[in-house]
């Protein structure tokens, strides 16, 4: 076949091998991603979750004043931007875990895109409310805000004793959203540690 007649066949050729390897980077980077829930969720109002905990009588009136404080400090999104840590599986954490972070108010609504999967051997876990978790790179978890989503992914890989100071970042931006996400994020995010 003379080269002129292959130049099509090749240019595709190119073409075909070019998507491939540019689609490799992403693919990786998603292996290193062990999700152990997706879903979307509709938090009830802020107001009527401090009336849900104040009417627990769980909580001392010192933590949950703190808690307003920070909602006022964090703006509009604080209480549906959220990322929570879990260090280990228990009953008495889940409780908490829901209760204090809102997911058992009687107006929240969840949705459930897959079941739990996660077990011990993947905690510790991080919960990302009002975030979609995009890629794991360079000891760096990258998020973009995306309401009502609920990204619940495994830290075992990247971080297993919560002692790498693992950053959060925005995915558009790299702007840091968590310098550890072990120990806190910006006031903008409802943080919690179980």
């Amino acid at each position: 076949m003379p080269i002129v007649k292959a130049m099509p066949w090749l240019a595709l050729a190119a073409v075909t091998a070019c998507h491939l390897i540019c689609a490799v980077p992403a693919a990786v980077a998603d292996e290193n991603i062990k999700y152990c829930s997706l879903g979307s969720i509709r938090l009830a109002s802020f107001g009527r979750h401090i009336a849900e905990l104040r009417r627990s009588n769980r909580y001392d009136k010192e933590a949950i004043d703190k808690l307003v404080a920070d909602e006022k400090a964090g703006g509009p999104d604080f209480f549906s931007s959220q990322i929570v840590i879990k260090e280990e599986q228990s009953g008495s954490g889940d409780f908490d875990l829901y209760l204090f972070q809102g997911y058992s108010d009687p107006d929240t609504k969840y949705h459930g895109r897959m079941k739990w999967a996660c077990d011990h051997d993947d905690y510790p876990v991080a919960y990302f409310i009002g975030f979609k978790v995009r890629e794991i790179r360079n000891g760096a978890i990258y998020i973009s805000r995306e309401k009502g989503s609920v990204n619940v992914i495994s830290l075992n890989k990247i971080d297993p004793n919560l002692d790498k100071h693992t950053i959060v970042k925005e995915f558009q931006t790299g702007a840091v959203l968590c310098e550890d996400v072990a120990k806190g994020c910006g006031k903008g995010i409802f943080y919690g540690d179980y």
